[in-house]
């Protein structure tokens, strides 16, 4: 049997795994959750995702109302049922770009040592690690690690976000960067240029195609950083899932209307494809507060007033009327920052002012039960008939990442 029919059979069996809990759910949901019959239809919908892997746009937008009428109680249900039936991963953290938040045994640094980030950004502050002093040889850093890990989670749990204490290797960012920018002006032209200008006339957003990104190893690279799968299986219960790498030029050209900043996600709303999800950013360029930060509403992926629940855009008008505007976050930094958010926040990118701002990000999500994938997604299943250079580009990187961070990890991806 070869290697790429082994892997398409232990993706089949990493969904199969999800069938019990969507049976429990099937069984128990009025015990779970208050009478609602989108969030019924929405069992019956995950089930049968469980059992054929298809996903159906109707039961995908059924499930975005089941999340707005129930006020999120269904997904955290949903989510919290899934991570009680699938098995944790145990992460090597030796192999992380973060190795900083914890000193070495021996007191040497990691090879690959991260760069502070910079002290402007988000008001909130990040986890502080104590070190346990190790007995009988045990390695010291042991629970260190535990407590960033944990630390973290908890502040994703509370405020929605975490932001990364060190700067990914500027290497990696440099890189990146360079194939995003490559790529962009192969299918954009002059766009790009004028977009990096604000040249008047230029387009207020040019995003990257997930079909191209996935072909960049730097964005396997960084989504399997040990650490940051230890945080989001730590928050969402499960190992987490590699999903939806895109990337985003947003200009300081200026925003005509409304519309536009709807168009480009630049007012507030919610994300919704998957039951559970945290979504990793980072900075190719330098954010300040005119350059286009990420902005978010703290706590409102768990609690915010019923007039906000809805699906769609909304302005900081209303949510200054709301009585939330207090809650909003800035997140600032360097190049190479990295940051993990739980979209179903409240959140937008602000509209940048004087510069232009490049970003990557990749989602995290514990099931792919929601929005219908595309068959393009399937990169092994792909290479075995079609031979264009990014689709077997993006093969190699699933075959030596699904090893590396597990099927399920690549589960989208098989």
């Amino acid at each position: 049997m070869s290697s790429d029919k082994i892997l398409i059979e232990a993706r089949n069996d990493s969904i199969q795994v999800e069938q019990i809990a969507a049976e429990d759910l099937r069984q128990n949901i009025g015990d779970y959750l208050e009478p609602n019959w989108r969030a019924r239809r929405a069992a019956e919908a995950y089930r049968k995702y469980t059992l054929t892997s298809v996903n159906d746009q109707d039961e995908y937008m059924n499930m975005r109302a089941a999340f707005s009428e129930t006020k999120g109680k269904s997904n955290k249900v949903f989510s919290d049922v899934i991570a009680s039936h699938v098995r944790k991963t145990r992460y090597d953290m030796s192999q992380t770009l973060f190795g900083e938040y914890v000193p070495q045994p021996n007191g040497d640094k990691p090879a690959a040592a991260a760069k502070p980030a910079a002290p402007e950004g988000d008001m909130m502050d990040d986890t502080t690690v104590s070190l346990v002093n190790g007995e009988d040889g045990e390695d010291e850093t042991a629970d260190a690690w535990a407590k960033v890990v944990q630390g973290a989670a908890r502040h994703l749990e509370l405020h929605g976000y975490w932001k990364a204490k060190f700067t990914i290797p500027e290497t990696i960012v440099e890189s990146l960067k360079q194939k995003i920018l490559g790529k962009l002006v192969e299918n954009h032209g002059d766009k790009v240029q004028g977009a990096l200008d604000g040249k008047p006339g230029a387009p207020m957003q040019i995003k990257g195609d997930a079909r191209w990104l996935a072909s960049f190893e730097e964005m396997y690279q960084l989504s399997s950083d040990p650490l940051l799968l230890s945080i989001v299986q730590a928050y969402m219960g499960v190992p987490p899932i590699f999903n939806t790498p895109v990337s985003f030029l947003n200009s300081f050209v200026k925003a005509k209307n409304d519309k536009q900043l709807s168009d480009t996600a630049q007012l507030y709303h919610h994300d919704m494809h998957r039951l559970g999800f945290v979504k990793m950013f980072v900075y190719l360029s330098d954010v300040n507060l005119t350059s286009g930060p990420h902005v978010l509403l703290r706590g409102t992926h768990r609690n915010r007033p019923d007039a906000l629940w809805a699906d769609g855009r909304h302005s900081d008008q209303k949510v200054a009327e709301q009585g939330i505007a207090h809650e909003e976050t800035k997140i600032l930094g360097k190049r190479g920052t990295v940051f993990l958010v739980d979209t179903s926040a409240l959140h937008k990118g602000a509209h940048p002012e004087t510069e232009s701002r490049l970003m990557a990000q990749v989602q995290y999500t514990n099931s792919l039960f929601g929005r219908p994938l595309a068959p393009s997604d399937h990169k092994i299943e792909m290479a075995q008939t079609n031979k264009n250079k990014d689709i077997l580009a993006a093969a190699a990187h699933v075959r030596k990442y699904a090893g590396k961070a597990g099927v399920r990890f690549m589960q989208n991806y098989i």
